[in-house]
């Protein structure tokens, strides 16, 4: 059974929006070790940072479908100059808090497109953003998180499993 929604396609996704994109200069992975450390070097700004994402499981009401709901997070973050300089933070917030809307408004586009991996799995609702900032080296943007409700075929494979001399 191929999964649809796996963690390589979201990381490319993200990477293509970032790409296509007209005011982000760069994509990068990274954890959370980083926010609570040191930032690698030369980032190119403003950027779209990706977090893996996190998911749980849930059936709907009738116990008949399995749903692989797949929390995604990712930064949009730029350099605000020297710390306590007010008007380039507000400057960089409203920049990017309208990039985080561009952004928001193709994935409704491709949730709506029969065509698109997308098709389906994101209700609009489940968009949140938050500020962030300072961070690194005095950057600041948005935490943009949704969630992709993913339909998942829970089905045992038995050709997937060699039982042989496990003790029950």
């Amino acid at each position: 059974m191929a999964r649809d929604t796996t963690h390589s396609k979201i990381v490319t996704f993200h990477k293509n929006i970032s790409l296509a994109n007209k005011v982000l200069k760069g994509f990068y992975r990274f954890n959370w070790n980083e926010i609570n450390g040191k930032f690698r070097s030369g980032v190119s700004a403003p950027a779209l940072l990706l977090e893996s994402h996190s998911a749980d499981l849930s059936e709907n009401s009738n116990k008949t479908t399995t749903f692989n709901n797949k929390a995604i997070s990712f930064l949009l973050i730029d350099f605000a100059g020297k710390p306590d300089n007010f008007d380039k933070q507000e400057q960089v917030l409203d920049d990017l808090e309208n990039t985080a809307l561009d952004i928001c408004a193709y994935l409704k586009k491709e949730s709506k497109d029969r065509s698109s991996w997308l098709y389906g799995k994101l209700e609009i609702a489940s968009v949140t953003y938050e500020k962030v900032g300072p961070i690194f080296d005095n950057m600041y943007g948005w935490n943009i998180l949704y969630t992709l409700k993913n339909n998942e075929q829970m089905c045992y494979e038995p050709e997937k499993w060699d039982w042989t001399g496990v003790n029950p």
